[in-house]
């Protein structure tokens, strides 16, 4: 029951869009840009143009 709501719930977020063809990736993944560094555990993104995030650049993140 639990994954059928989470589905639905990803599924609903991927219809409000303007994303041409959306896709989603779990998992943290950063971006860099300057000194700022923007994270997510969900991203949408276009096919076509691929995902700007990744893993390499949590590693920016200050641990404090």
């Amino acid at each position: 029951m639990k994954q059928l709501i989470i589905i639905s719930g990803l599924l609903t977020l991927m219809a409000c869009t303007a994303v041409p063809e959306p896709r989603v990736a779990l998992g943290k993944k950063c971006i860099a840009k300057g000194e700022q560094v923007t994270y997510s555990y969900v991203w949408v993104y276009d096919r076509k143009t691929g995902l700007p995030a990744n893993t390499v650049d949590c590693d920016l993140i200050d641990k404090k």
